[in-house]
């Protein structure tokens, strides 16, 4: 037992970097009972896990020792708490949760040191308590400045990276559409010369008129749907849904297309919870589902899109599989790319008209959610398009 003799900072300081590892889990229970959801869900990863005790480890050491070098002089202290902030960032976490953690950080040191400080006999004097507490309040309001500094850095390149392919995007698009409205007004020009008299040349002119315009409507209907800055850490169109009811809305929007070319919608996924732009995933398997039923095999007696999706630790992993008629080899690396088709001469064949922008929007909107997609394909036996989405925590309750 300390006595009044004893520093009460000094006493607070060990007893701190001994129960570290209790803490941290004091801390996480108190986090995981204000978002319900599993423990590994908050900090997936041990590399995670293993930051909060050693952060607490650290600010033991600062409040023992008075002639201790500042802890925001400490590079062992500033890498955890950058470190920390990166990874928070790389979990698609937000800020107002990193701030919201180390207010229960705070709160958790606070009992512990009342608790603490309360049985040692006879009480230190108050002015040794005081100076205990304030040197506890300023570890964890530097620690929690460096990982939100951190944090936010890195979040900053995020959308700046972002809104750089937003602007590429909108380039391409520019491009795309002066050409459509060029042969528009080319087309129109025509109409009204007397250039076109014959009527058989004046139904083709007007058969190029309608066509330009149809394919500009749909670039436009397509850009409209694609995310305009990419998915913010904090934008309230962000949601908890059940997975399954997703895709079944999905498979409800996309029913008709699927009947009318004979092709089975099929779902097998786990029951899962995911907190994320819900219209930016739906948006990703709206254009992978329609790509399979489009491109689906005539010639095959039963035709089939499905969709597969489970959640590891750290990621959901979300498959799109048809027995198709898959994609050339040489095609494959260009799948992605803006107004590129595999099969544009299958159209009349296929009843399909399409911009080339479905794949290249699914894929815009895998990186807007911190994701990757990966497609793999053979040619006359199908395709299969893998999403990997990190995850991400609904915001905290506040206390």
């Amino acid at each position: 037992m300390a006595t009044a003799n004893s520093s009460c900072a000094a006493v607070l300081g060990v007893r701190l970097q001994h129960a570290n590892r209790i803490l941290a889990e004091r801390w996480l229970d108190r986090l995981v009972a204000l978002v319900p959801v599993e423990a590994r869900s908050v900090f997936p990863s041990d590399l995670l896990l293993d930051h909060i005790p050693g952060l607490i480890d650290e600010i033991g050491k600062f409040v023992a020792d008075p002639a201790e070098e500042d802890i925001a002089a400490r590079t062992i202290v500033i890498d955890k708490a950058r470190e920390l902030g990166q990874l928070r960032h790389q979990q698609q976490a937000s800020l107002h949760q990193v701030l919201r953690e180390y207010d229960l950080l705070g709160e958790i040191l606070d009992e512990f040191a009342v608790a603490e400080v309360s049985a040692i006999k006879p009480a230190p004097p108050l002015s040794d308590c005081l100076e205990a507490w304030r040197r506890i309040g300023r570890a964890v309001r530097v620690l929690m400045q460096i990982t939100a500094g951190t944090f936010i850095s890195h979040y900053t390149e995020t959308v700046t990276e972002q809104g750089k392919r937003l602007d590429s995007f909108n380039r391409a698009i520019g491009h795309e559409l002066r050409n459509v409205i060029g042969t528009l007004q080319f087309g129109a020009a025509l109409l009204a010369s007397e250039k076109a008299a014959d009527p058989e040349q004046r139904r083709h002119l007007g058969a190029t008129v309608r066509n330009s315009a149809d394919r500009a409507v749909r670039i436009i209907r397509s850009f409209e749907r694609l995310p305009k800055s990419g998915v913010l850490s904090d934008k309230p169109t962000e949601q908890t849904v059940e997975f399954s009811e997703l895709v079944r809305e999905v498979f409800r929007q996309l029913q008709d297309m699927a009947d009318a070319r004979g092709v089975e919608l099929k779902a097998a996924t786990e029951s899962m919870l995911v907190h994320l732009d819900t219209g930016a995933l739906e948006l990703i398997l709206i254009n992978l589902i329609a790509n399979g039923v489009k491109y689906s095999d005539r010639a095959k007696p039963k035709k089939h899109v499905a969709i597969e999706a489970s959640a590891a630790n750290e990621h959901y992993e979300i498959r799109v599989k048809d027995n198709g008629i898959g994609i050339p080899g040489e095609s494959l690396p260009k799948v992605f790319e803006r107004f590129v088709r595999a099969h544009p001469h299958l159209d009349g064949e296929l009843g399909i008209e399409g911009t080339g922008l479905g794949l290249a929007i699914a894929e815009e909107c895998v990186k807007a959610l911190g994701g990757e997609i990966a497609v793999d394909s053979v040619e006359g036996a199908g395709t299969t398009f893998t999403v990997r989405i990190p995850k991400k925590l609904p915001p905290l309750s506040e206390a």
